[in-house]
């Protein structure tokens, strides 16, 4: 039982590292180039991975004709965040960072547009139970 269970973690460990290495590539960090006639942009960002997992044996406890149960879990994530642009021109290369102000700005605007798409939404469906 203890073999089929290792067994089992090793092809999830696997799985988890192959998912990785398929996304933990350099596009990850550096976005497509966005080319202008006078320069080029690279969208740089930071890109995190975490995962974790664990296991616990319920000792002392016997249920009938089975012995203690193995409870095992895991879990894993990904988060990428714009940090910055790399701007290419005939005569210098370089990195811009986008600022605290500016990310503000983004999400915002963003959280704005959602409200205001949201609001639309409903209004129209108001709208249109009313008829």
């Amino acid at each position: 039982m203890g073999l089929l269970r290792l067994e089992r973690t090793k092809n999830i460990l696997r799985e988890i590292s192959g998912t990785l290495k398929s996304s933990a590539t350099v596009r990850a960090a550096y976005g497509k180039p966005v080319r202008t006639p006078d320069r080029t942009i690279i969208p740089v960002a930071k890109v995190t991975y975490g995962f974790g997992g664990g296991g616990e044996t319920e000792k002392g406890v016997e249920k009938g004709n089975r012995k203690a149960e193995r409870e095992e879990g895991g879990g894993g994530g990904m988060m990428v965040r714009p940090v910055g642009v790399i701007e290419v021109t005939d005569k210098k290369t370089r990195y811009i960072p986008i600022g605290l102000r500016a990310r503000l700005l983004f999400f915002l605007a963003a959280g704005f547009l959602s409200g205001w798409a949201f609001s639309q939404r409903r209004h129209a469906h108001h709208a249109h139970a009313e008829r």
